[in-house]
Formats: structure tokens, sequence, C-alpha cells
């Protein structure tokens, strides 16, 4: 009995850590799009179910996201179906897999189907790898002067945002934000790996992390999340977070992060009015 006991707790624990964790990912990467909005001077809709920012024409892409189950009731499903069909709701959507059964059929109802989804991971423990210096030939820097956001700015744009171009203005005004920096790393001098970190009250998230192409598969990105991590640890003692894609799902593993939920990715295939 005292064995069965002893399992059934654990077996409790571990779920209640899984929720917990999975809650942490969702609302770091909601808090995140919050900010963006604010910082970006975008209009912003919150209801009770969905959130709603819209775009920084050309850089910034219009965006629903923070969905719940609840959208499915009335009048909320009538009230978005009218957002979408009068164009006045953007064409991509990120939907959690908390509910994803649920409203995946509505969904597609409203012209929206998935392409592509994100792991929200976490980090489990850090590795002993983790390295405690830099080789010579590399250097990591806060980006905070002019010519290291354009370094940034320019891999991320290119890795990322392409075909579109970010305005310098959002990763300035961002990185004025309390427990916002950007880092780029530096090999022999030229940026070619970058990273945003956002802090908020509980969890610190990784973000915008990329390499330039023609210094991709040597390892930059690694390090520049693995001097993140051990700044973490040092410093802050904060769960870090991140969202990866399939392929960066294998890396992030090896540097200890778990992958414990996923978000998936829609684009409203019907053409607006």
């Amino acid at each position: 009995m005292g064995k069965w006991i002893c399992q059934a707790l654990l077996k409790n624990f571990q779920t209640s850590f899984m929720i917990s964790t999975e809650n942490l990912i969702r609302n770091n990467l909601y808090e995140f799009y919050d900010l963006i909005a604010r910082v970006g001077g975008l209009t912003a809709e919150k209801h009770h179910h969905w959130s709603v920012s819209e775009n920084i024409p050309g850089f910034w892409p219009r965006v629903i996201y923070r969905i719940d189950s609840g959208i499915l009731s009335q009048p909320a499903a009538v009230l978005f179906s009218e957002k979408v069909k009068s164009g006045q709701y953007p064409e991509l959507l990120i939907a959690g897999d908390e509910n994803i059964r649920q409203i995946d059929p509505f969904l597609r109802e409203q012209g929206f189907y998935p392409f592509s989804a994100w792991r929200g991971m976490a980090l489990g423990s850090l590795k002993d790898h983790i390295p405690t210096g830099l080789p010579e030939t590399i250097d990591i820097v806060k980006a905070e002067s002019s010519t290291d956001i354009d370094q940034w700015l320019k891999i991320v744009s290119a890795e990322l945002i392409a075909p579109s171009l970010m305005n310098k203005t959002l990763p300035e005004s961002l990185i004025a934000q309390p427990g916002v920096d950007a880092y780029l790393l530096k090999y022999k001098g030229t940026g070619v790996s970058t990273i945003l970190v956002f802090e908020s009250a509980d969890t610190t998230g990784l973000y915008l992390i990329a390499t330039d192409k023609s210094a991709q598969r040597q390892g930059f990105a690694s390090l520049l999340v693995q001097h993140i991590l051990s700044d973490n640890a040092r410093k802050l003692k904060k769960p870090v977070i991140l969202h990866a894609t399939r392929q960066g799902e294998t890396l992030y593993s090896k540097l200890g992060f778990l992958t414990f939920n996923q978000f998936f990715l829609y684009r409203n295939l019907k053409p607006n009015p």
C-alpha cells in the first residue's frame, strides 16, 4: 500500500509539474507578443478568449494568439467569425496544444489551416559541458550601439523576417524596456549570431535566435545560447524557456532543454472580401 501511495504521489507531482511548466512557456510567449504590441505602438485587441496584435507594415506580421476553448462559445464564436469574414483579423494565428482538438475544426471553418508548429521547451538542467569561457575569435556583446544593432537586425531580418526587413525602431524600443536584452555573437569582429532575451516575472524567454547564412552549422547559435544559460544560472535563476522548430528541438535537447508542449501556426487561406 505504501509503495502504491508513493507512486501515486509521484505521478501527481509529475503531472502538476508538467502543467505548471506548460503554462510558464505559454505565458512568456503571450507576454512577449503583448510587449511587441505595446512598444511598437500597435493596435491590439484583447477579448476574453483570444488576443490580436495588428501589424507593423513590412516587418512585423499581424497575429492572433492567446486562444482558449471559450472561443467556441456564443457569442464569442459569432464575433470571431464576423471579424475574420470582414477582413479585420489577420492571416496568421497561433494556437496552443492544450485545446487544439476542440478549436481546430472551428478554425478550419474560418479558413485557418495549420502549416507549421513550434515545440515549447524549458531547461531541465544545465549540462556539464556548458563553457566557462569563449575562444579568442569569439565575443558576445549586448547589441546596444548603433553598429551592433544594425548587424543584429541584418541577421534577424535575413534569417527570420525575410523577405521583409525589420525596422530598426522596433528592436531599439524593445531593448529600452526593462528585462529585454539583444545579444550579438561576433566571430573575428563580425556579428554572425543573434538572440533576444525577455524576462517576465517568472521566466526567461529566448527569442529571435538566428545565425547568418554564411556562418551556419558551425555551432555559433549553440554557443550563444549556452552563454545565456550560464548567465542565467549565475544571476537570474529563473526557468528558461524557448520555442523551437522540429530541427531546432534536437539542438536544444543537447543543451538540456525538455519539450513540454506545442504551438500550432495557422494561416488563413480564404481571401478577404
